[in-house]
């Protein structure tokens, strides 16, 4: 099991480099002047009944639910995650599976007054609480579908389409604005009990008809709910950013596009952020948009349960896959956001970052990985242009609102590389020391030294089959 440490700067990195004989050297170049998209943060989701896990529904002792918060929320202690994706219930159901409603009744016509129920929101307004308490920094409050009867096919799962959009004609009319004032309310509620939503969003993998809480759309039927909500929005006088659409992939968000874009009040102009799942198709292009777009859930969920596999064949669930995967994400779809599908749940699977199995907590490596970005590249931060000298070693870096340079290098070669540290900027360094932190099949966030040479490069050695984030002090 993967215990989370601060190490004492070593020689592990001469050690390493003296076993292996002439490691390649590597030329890493980081222009901090040039600056591309900001960066919102990394986060997950703990929708459908994982939040209670959290809390102990399956077993964890009161210090561990305290010791696993610490672990995804503070940035000291832990991974220092920053957004939080929260499910918005659609069902009645009791069920800890399901997310339930605040809308538990039919008021029968769109227009009669609802009855609104506040709840926990299945575990995950404590978690969110929780989260904030130790420096979450956005709530995305998302729902996966509107109420039973707010749907062509009167049912909160298996598809259908909210009444009143496009080429739908239910019987009780138009549910567009019972909707909006349904998300609204949710939020409203949220901020009564002390929490802040940032964001929200009434779509979840449009394209998709599912057997569990699900509803369908295009990007014209989007656009109808979204001019709604905005000017809902507006009205109300809410400080709060709209989401859309988490399309199942990128392609498919892509698609959608067109249809926001269009008329004579484009939906788009009401957005904040724009946003796609990794699922059909990965996050490998920028998308057409002006927006900040955010990759808001991707995961391994074939079942495969590999916690302590950095590399071995470029599986699903490895560590090594998922630091290539946000790396392309920020480099070529310059993403603002990161988010993994699930924090913790009681299973063993690769659908979340850690297993929670009855009072064990187990990291993943793809936890690690994703610490190395989350913990050093905060929010505001932008990323920067860099470049490697060698095709199998890649790169990101970002420059820190408080100058606080973090450059993760990803060897994917099979040996032992050093690596030649350059960093373009007038911004200055104020230390001549830096520190890198190594996540491979070996170690997990293994903390090193780094120094300038005469030649102004910071020299470092990194294992094959590595991550290594650089930080300067």
């Amino acid at each position: 099991m993967s215990i989370w440490t601060w190490a004492t700067p070593s020689i592990a990195s001469t050690v390493l480099a003296n076993s292996l004989s002439s490691p390649t050297t590597v030329t890493i170049t980081v222009d901090a002047n040039e600056e591309k998209q900001i960066v919102d943060g990394f986060g997950f989701s703990e929708a459908f009944g994982r939040a209670e896990n959290v809390f102990g529904s399956a077993g964890l002792s009161p210090a561990n639910q305290q010791r696993l918060l610490d672990l995804m929320y503070d940035e000291n202690i832990g991974a220092g995650f920053t957004i939080l994706r929260n499910g918005i219930g659609s069902a009645n159901l009791s069920d800890p599976s399901d997310m339930i409603s605040i809308e538990l009744t039919d008021p029968g016509l769109p227009s009669s007054k609802p009855t609104y129920t506040p709840n926990n929101n299945t575990g995950q307004l404590p978690l969110a609480k929780a989260a904030y308490a130790r420096g979450l920094k956005t709530l995305y409050a998302d729902a996966w579908s509107a109420p039973w009867f707010m749907k062509t096919n009167l049912n909160d799962n298996d598809g259908g389409y909210l009444c009143g959009v496009e080429d739908t004609d239910c019987p009780t009319g138009s549910w567009i604005q019972a909707y909006v004032n349904y998300l609204l309310e949710y939020v409203k509620l949220y901020k009564e009990a002390g929490v802040t939503v940032t964001n929200v969003g009434f779509l979840n993998e449009p394209q998709l008809n599912t057997s569990y809480a699900s509803m369908q759309s295009n990007g014209t039927q989007a656009a109808e709910v979204i001019r709604v909500l905005g000017r809902t929005i507006r009205e109300q006088g809410l400080d709060l950013e709209i989401n859309c659409c988490d399309a199942v992939g990128w392609e498919d968000a892509e698609q959608m596009l067109p249809g926001l874009q269009a008329g004579p009040d484009p939906a788009i102009n009401y957005l904040s952020v724009y946003t796609g799942h990794g699922y059909a198709s990965p996050p490998n292009f920028t998308l057409s948009t002006h927006l900040r777009t955010w990759l808001t859930e991707w995961a391994d969920l074939t079942g495969d349960y590999v916690p302590y596999v950095f590399f071995n064949n470029s599986g699903p669930g490895e560590g090594m896959t998922w630091a290539n995967n946000i790396q392309v994400a920020f480099n070529a779809a310059n993403v603002s956001a990161f988010l993994y599908w699930e924090g913790a749940e009681n299973a063993t699977a690769s659908s979340s970052l850690i297993n929670l199995i009855n009072n064990e907590i187990v990291l993943s490596k793809r936890y690690w990985v994703f610490a190395q970005f989350s913990k050093f590249v905060r929010p505001g931060a932008r990323r920067v242009v860099a470049s490697s000298s060698a095709s199998d070693v890649f790169v990101t870096s970002f420059k820190n609102s408080n100058g606080v340079i973090a450059t993760q290098v990803l060897n994917n070669g099979t040996s032992t590389t050093t690596i030649d540290l350059e960093i373009n900027g007038s911004w200055g360094w104020g230390n001549r020391e830096a520190m890198m932190y190594i996540t491979d099949n070996e170690f997990d966030f293994k903390q090193e030294p780094v120094y300038m040479g005469s030649d102004g490069l910071y020299h470092g050695t990194i294992p094959a089959r590595s991550l290594v984030s650089f930080i300067t002090q």
